[in-house]
């Protein structure tokens, strides 16, 4: 940010919200997201599409809510806490939209060469951010678009634009760093796809199990996947974090944005 804007000092909301319990500002949208995701199928050839557009959306909220206390956690200074609920969703749709336009055309070139399993695991891509994936291919390529929609809302967040290519012209320059983020946050979502994968072998057996009410089973997996959608977006926002703050530290390249940690 240019020394000029630094004169005006910044509108920011106060830290106030659930108090000590700031992690759970995200927990809202992603308990929707899951919920649409478990009432997608129901809805018919109309409703369908625009629940899983609106759950897509949901998890974008949370990422923003939770990369705002990510940055805020290790001492960064972000202005997304200074966003109404209308300028959050037009940066919705300035940052999201391009990313899935950018994972909708990935995933058909990737297709178009043959390997349409892969294709299909990549337009989960968003969905992976905070739900689980099957294959590592698809976990790493979650991991990619995690860090290029972070590197888009700081540029946002910065005054600058959300231009996809100038984000994935900036994740290429930091990839020193952001590489091993993208690394590292892969084999975390595969260590955690398999304790997932654990923990849901156990909540089937009580699903299946006869005795327990019905409604208490759903519940019981509705929060098992809800769960761990929290558990992932966290872990994996704080990886990305760590590694965008080593990236300013190390001044890989000259910026004005605004992130967890400019250099001196």
């Amino acid at each position: 940010m240019s020394d000029v804007a630094h004169l005006d000092p910044p509108v920011r909301l106060p830290n106030v919200s659930y108090g000590p319990f700031r992690l759970l500002e995200a927990v809202p949208w992603l308990m929707l997201a899951t919920a649409l995701r478990f009432i997608q199928a129901r809805l018919g050839p109309l409703g369908g599409p625009l629940a899983i557009a609106a759950w897509h959306v949901a998890i974008f909220l949370a990422f923003l809510l939770a990369a705002r206390r990510m940055i805020e956690l290790t001492d960064g200074h972000t202005e997304l806490g200074a966003l109404s609920f209308r300028q959050q969703l037009e940066l919705t749709r300035k940052v999201l939209v391009p990313v899935l336009l950018f994972m909708l055309a990935s995933a058909f070139v990737v297709a178009y060469l043959g390997a349409r399993w892969v294709a299909g695991n990549m337009l989960l891509g968003v969905d992976a951010i905070a739900f689980d994936q099957y294959i590592w291919i698809g976990m790493a390529w979650s991991a990619f678009l995690t860090a290029l929609m972070l590197l888009m809302v700081l540029n946002v967040d910065s005054g600058g634009r959300s231009h996809l290519f100038a984000a994935l012209r900036e994740l290429w320059q930091r990839a020193s760093c952001m590489g091993w983020a993208i690394i590292i946050a892969t084999v975390a979502q595969i260590v955690l796809h398999a304790v997932q994968g654990a923990a849901r072998a156990a909540v089937h057996a009580y699903v299946w199990m006869p005795g327990p009410p019905h409604s208490l089973q759903k519940l019981v997996f509705f929060f098992f996947v809800f769960g761990f959608a929290v558990l992932r977006l966290w872990m994996t926002l704080a990886i990305m974090t760590f590694w965008l703050r080593q990236s300013y530290r190390q001044a890989v390249l000259p910026t004005t944005m605004n992130g967890p940690e400019r250099p001196t």
